[in-house]
């Protein structure tokens, strides 16, 4: 009897496991959390946005805990969902780097773009490339200060506004005046392209290229007369008007997040002319870079 005791008070006495959640749903929790979007989610994992919010969905009801706030066209994480991002991130990561480790024949890819394609549109999308190419260690220069590696693939800007020019660009720099929703108020979906130029103006060159072809668009003069702040970065000019130090010009594609958090608000859509597109410039690639260049440019018309 004392036996059964001693042994019925040892389970007691163990600590209650808890339940691990859907592992296969830890990715695309990350992965959402990161880009605010069942679709883009779903584009890296090659599923549908359906499957991925179910496996959201599931995740949550394992957990018996919201992780999302659901929007319209957007979801944001919640402060429990804050919490546990940090954790899963982590043990992600570590999952990733001891399957690395295991993998023959790594590969080593140097890549040189501008710092605000870099970090504004490649980097959210780089774990779409990984998924594919996992035995890939990506060196990215985006300022390329004092590099001593030569770039496997190199990334430029060029100026122009005919789209004909830019058939080998993978990423058409189309520019909308932007803004922070507090500095228009409800005014933004009326105001007109002359009431623009009464507001400050951030410009991202000191030529203002962007908003010269943005007014041409428009039909209108490029005369400013409510002052301007020069910038020598689209980074600083975007950092700006999200601070609400004024109107500014920016690609749609630079500034998804921030479009869709509410962030910055678009003035006068239909003005949205091109001004410039990202090309990979340099000999052809061969091999792994020349499959990157590939993966790239798949990205043209998404």
């Amino acid at each position: 009897m004392q036996a059964k005791d001693s042994h019925a008070s040892m389970r007691n006495s163990q600590p209650n496991r808890v339940r691990l959640p859907p592992l296969a749903t830890l990715p695309a929790f990350s992965i959402a959390a990161r880009t605010g979007s069942l679709t883009l989610t779903a584009r890296e994992l090659n599923l549908t946005p359906g499957a991925i919010s179910r496996q959201i969905k599931s995740l949550e009801e394992t957990l018996g805990v919201q992780l999302f706030h659901r929007g319209h066209n957007a979801i944001s994480l919640t402060d429990a969902g804050r919490q546990y991002l940090i954790h899963i991130n982590a043990a992600l990561a570590t999952i990733d780097n001891g399957t690395r480790a295991l993998l023959p024949d790594r590969v080593r890819l140097v890549i040189q773009a501008p710092i605000t394609v870099a970090r504004r549109w490649l980097i959210p999308r780089l774990g779409s490339y990984l998924q594919g190419n996992s035995n890939v260690d990506l060196n990215i220069q985006s300022l390329a200060l004092g590099a001593n590696d030569v770039p496997d693939v190199t990334v430029t800007y060029r100026r122009g506004s005919d789209d004909a020019l830019f058939s080998s660009a993978f990423l058409l720099d189309r520019t909308v005046a932007v803004c922070s929703p507090l500095l228009v108020a409800n005014a933004a979906k009326t105001i007109e392209p002359e009431a623009l130029l009464a507001l400050p103006v951030l410009l991202d060159t000191a030529d203002a290229w962007s908003w010269r072809r943005w007014c041409e668009a428009a039909d209108i003069a490029f005369h400013p007369r409510g002052g301007s702040i020069t910038f020598d970065t689209d980074e600083a000019s975007i950092d700006a008007c999200i601070s609400g130090l004024g109107i500014g010009q920016a690609s749609p594609s630079l500034i998804e997040r921030e479009l869709r958090e509410g962030q910055l608000v678009v003035l006068c859509p239909q003005m949205n002319p091109i001004v410039g597109g990202y090309e990979i410039v340099g000999p052809m690639p061969t091999g792994i870079a020349l499959g990157f260049t590939q993966w790239l440019l798949a990205w043209r018309d998404t």
